[in-house]
């Protein structure tokens, strides 16, 4: 993997079978991308997360996901191909802000499905926690269904002290703490 981290817009490229995919801050000419890459989720992937089913998202929501201000709110995607507009996105993180709490966000995460398991998430979730404690942030949590073990293994599984509880109704959630000194891999 080549990383070159410019303080918190870290870009690391990885080549996978198709080719190269980098992970980058989200911008706001990627709204449109953005759009399709949830609408070519499976029906099962968008359920998982967004808690229901769901054609993909809409203009606005695809737009307020692209602005962000990269100091309360952030995002990253990973992106195919080479460092021009356009590249498919094949993986979404999204960090925002708890409304009760400065020093705590929520983050979310999508990948496509023909390129799960080849570490992407991973690598998308350790932009937002390298994001997420640049600024200050202590804790980060994830709601999703109970019944995603792929993502629960791999925020449990992300190198900090972290917990998980059943909410309700076939919802958990993951807490992070990113105030705990870093797990030794």
């Amino acid at each position: 993997m080549n990383l070159v981290a410019t303080g918190y817009r870290e870009i690391a490229t990885r080549r996978t079978a198709d080719g190269p995919v980098r992970v980058r801050a989200i911008r706001p000419t990627d709204a449109t991308a953005l759009r399709r890459f949830y609408a070519a989720l499976s029906p099962d992937s968008r359920r998982m997360r967004f808690f229901s089913i769901t054609a993909g998202l809409s203009d606005a929501a695809s737009i307020s996901f692209c602005t962000t201000d990269h100091d309360h709110r952030e995002g990253f995607v990973a992106v195919t191909g080479g460092h021009g507009e356009g590249n498919e996105i094949v993986g979404h993180l999204c960090v925002e802000p708890d409304a009760d709490s400065r020093s705590s966000a929520e983050v979310a995460i999508a990948v496509a499905d023909a390129y799960q398991g080849q570490g992407i998430g991973r690598r998308l979730l350790r932009a937002g926690l390298e994001w997420a404690r640049h600024e200050g942030i202590t804790r980060l949590t994830a709601t999703m269904l109970a019944e995603n073990g792929a993502i629960h293994r791999l925020l449990l599984g992300c190198g900090y002290p972290s917990r998980v509880r059943y909410v309700d109704g076939g919802v958990s959630e993951v807490a992070i703490d990113l105030a705990a000194a870093k797990i030794a891999a």
